[in-house]
């Protein structure tokens, strides 16, 4: 027909020009590029690849070379420490963590648990106050166990200092991380302790303020909110035996030891009334009672 033929006659002639003809072959040339660049970040960078990283945490550290050469993952031991209640030779952090997205061939870094201590010499606490011994032992990388105490005129100072049970002689060299107990003065007339309220603090700040108190740590209970080792360390306490009382009478034995239960659940953790509004709500019940006599 004519008119397709001027049709294609007028489009060999418009794409013809070069004033058409050379923006459009630059167009295509970008459009290819573009083409081309995408496709290959798509398989270079193994786009939808991924897969989450495995808890290496607690293997030892043969198993999580192999776990790592499975999951196509490249494993580096960047620091060793010793932590007592670990197996020795054993994963105790990663980073990445576990459960992040990542692609083969990316590298983990992890921290073991050293096969053999550091050995650090024992100081010599006896003579010490208490919170002076605390300081001592934690600036020397030790922690504070059982606190036992005989009657001395000397009250919270240091008569002892055991290792596993035995008294240990300054500049013994321990390993690192032990548990030191102390044997202490409680005067000679019995003297007690004022019991505090550890309600709403973690584990690690309520133990020291009851060894601060010249009180043991006693039983430890978590509620089921508490999974693993880094919800016990959230934990907040939401309960104690014995329990203040918010009215004075808190002595206390040296020693005696105090029960925590705790919980991730802000909801359980009792919010403490100030002892001016448990006295009014005293008075409001009293009152009453005052009247009737009149």
């Amino acid at each position: 027909m004519e008119w397709q033929q001027k049709a294609k006659d007028f489009s060999i002639k418009f794409f013809s020009n070069p004033f058409v003809k050379t923006p459009l072959i630059a167009l295509g040339i970008i459009a290819v590029a573009v083409i081309v660049f995408f496709t290959f970040l798509h398989v270079f960078s193994r786009h939808g690849k991924g897969f989450p990283v495995p808890d290496f945490a607690g293997l030892k550290i043969e198993k999580a070379y192999e776990l790592a050469k499975q999951r196509k993952l490249r494993l580096e031991v960047t620091d060793s420490v010793y932590i007592m209640n670990r197996e020795p030779g054993t994963v105790v952090e990663q980073n990445p963590s576990a459960g992040t997205y990542v692609k083969a061939n990316r590298r983990v870094f992890i921290t073991t648990n050293a096969v053999n201590p550091m050995l650090v010499e024992m100081p010599n606490l006896v003579g010490l106050t208490l919170r002076q011994a605390i300081s001592t032992l934690n600036l020397q990388g030790f922690e504070v166990g059982l606190l036992a105490f005989a009657p001395d005129i000397a009250v919270n100072n240091v008569l002892e200092q055991h290792y596993r049970g035995k008294e240990v002689d300054p500049g013994t060299k321990i390993p690192k991380g032990s548990t030191i107990d102390l044997l202490l003065g409680r005067g000679l007339r019995n003297e007690k302790s004022v019991l505090p309220r550890v309600i709403g603090l973690t584990l690690s700040e309520a133990r020291n303020l009851l060894l601060e108190a010249s009180l043991n740590l006693g039983r430890v209970t978590f509620d089921a909110t508490v999974i693993d080792n880094l919800d016990s360390l959230q934990a907040r306490v939401y309960s104690q035996y014995p329990t203040p009382n918010p009215m004075g009478e808190n002595a206390i034995n040296f020693g005696a030891q105090v029960d925590l239960w705790l919980t991730q659940n802000e909801s359980r953790i009792p919010v403490e009334k100030k002892v001016d509004e448990i006295g009014r709500q005293v008075n409001d019940q009293v009152q009453p009672a005052e009247e009737i006599i009149e």
